[in-house]
């Protein structure tokens, strides 16, 4: 997917934060990076997914069902960027994990709340998410201010904050120690 021009300044914060994670990243002429990025020419979200799977030890499989297979215990998983943007008329603030119907296992999200200029990391299992209709979003809640909504102030389908970790390490990693027999069934159904 091509990089829309409107949203590059986020999409360079995202990149920022974690490239110092990418393979080879430190061979590569940083200006040149630096211009490819200005010009939209990386895609961020395929650097993410390198940089979650160096770090977290994960085979890069970009399948429709996972971005990741981990090396050890051979769970997919799935990285998303997330940013936190307006809706519902300026009434609502929060950041949505976009196209999850699919997918089957653990979502490793970085979400950049661009007010306070912070970055925060989850890791959502499967059970979490897998009863969201198809054409649904999940919705990490914050205040107006920026500040994370840690708890709901309404009836909600899930706590996402319960998910939250507090570091790249931390989220790419999350969930992939070996399973039970019944987890690794949990896991695939």
């Amino acid at each position: 997917m091509a990089t829309k021009m409107e949203h590059l300044k986020l999409e360079v914060a995202h990149f920022q934060h974690f490239a110092d994670r990418l393979p080879g990243m430190n061979t590569l002429c940083s200006h040149t990076v630096e211009h490819l990025l200005s010009l939209g020419m990386i895609q961020v979200s395929t650097a993410f997914e390198q940089a979650v799977a160096k770090t977290g030890d994960h085979e890069l499989v970009s399948l429709d069902r996972a971005d990741l297979k981990h090396n050890t215990n051979g769970l997919y998983s799935d990285a998303k960027l997330a940013t936190v943007r307006t809706s519902g008329y300026g009434k609502t603030y929060s950041a949505p994990v976009t196209n999850i119907a699919g997918k089957t296992g653990v979502l490793r999200v970085q979400v950049y709340e661009r007010k306070q200029n912070r970055f925060y990391y989850f890791a959502i299992p499967r059970r979490a998410y897998i009863d969201i209709p198809a054409k649904s979003n999940i919705e990490i809640p914050f205040k107006l201010d920026g500040t994370p909504r840690r708890r709901p102030h309404r009836k909600v389908y899930q706590k996402w904050w319960n998910y939250e970790v507090n570091s790249v390490e931390r989220m790419s990693t999350k969930y992939t120690r070996p399973l039970t027999e019944l987890q690794q069934l949990y896991a695939t159904t």
